[in-house]
């Protein structure tokens, strides 16, 4: 059999960093994507790392995000934004850009993804929810809002994706001493 290969967005830092690094100490073939590319270069190097750029509201980067890859096994949306705080305090330009990867960067890896999960036998699609997605939280509303999203999806893709042999999962972490969370 191949080796096993995953994608993980936001691999620069907090999760999908420790993601990143785990699946690489279990052997697995990872491509490492975030538009920070400073700290995706700290990663540690080797033949079954392959990192690059990737905005994950942009449907073109994502197709050539996928391209170079043969199968996949597990792809893990990671890739998040947040804000806390009032909410009419918060731009509406901070607001959209929460949507756009919070929802539209998990939509976007999934349909950019799907011919490889669908090729590739017991593939698996992992969405990083929060616990934020079990009620509406003040102060992180509209961060709160795209997690409900993401839960509606995951439940409906899992569904639709089981006859291509895909489980579509998501995980509802708490407060995770990362750079999203700090003050």
């Amino acid at each position: 059999m191949s080796q096993s290969v995953a994608l993980v967005t936001g691999a620069a830092n907090g999760i999908g960093r420790a993601t990143t690094e785990h699946l690489l100490r279990d052997g697995w073939s990872v491509a490492a994507f975030d538009v920070d590319t400073e700290a995706l270069s700290s990663l540690p190097s080797g033949p079954c790392l392959h990192t690059g750029r990737l905005d994950v509201t942009d449907e073109a980067q994502w197709r050539e995000a996928v391209a170079g890859l043969d199968r996949l096994d597990l792809l893990v949306n990671n890739a998040g934004l947040l804000s806390s705080g009032d909410f009419t305090q918060i731009p509406a330009a901070r607001h959209r850009a929460i949507v756009e990867v919070n929802v539209l960067g998990v939509i976007n890896g999934a349909l950019a993804s799907f011919p490889l999960l669908a090729q590739t036998p017991g593939s698996v699609m992992v969405s990083l929810a929060s616990a934020s997605a079990m009620y509406g939280q003040p102060d992180l509303a509209t961060y709160s809002a795209t997690k409900f999203a993401i839960r509606g999806l995951t439940e409906a893709l899992d569904l639709e994706w089981a006859g291509h042999d895909i489980r579509v999962l998501d995980l509802w972490p708490m407060f995770v001493r990362t750079s999203m969370v700090d003050g």
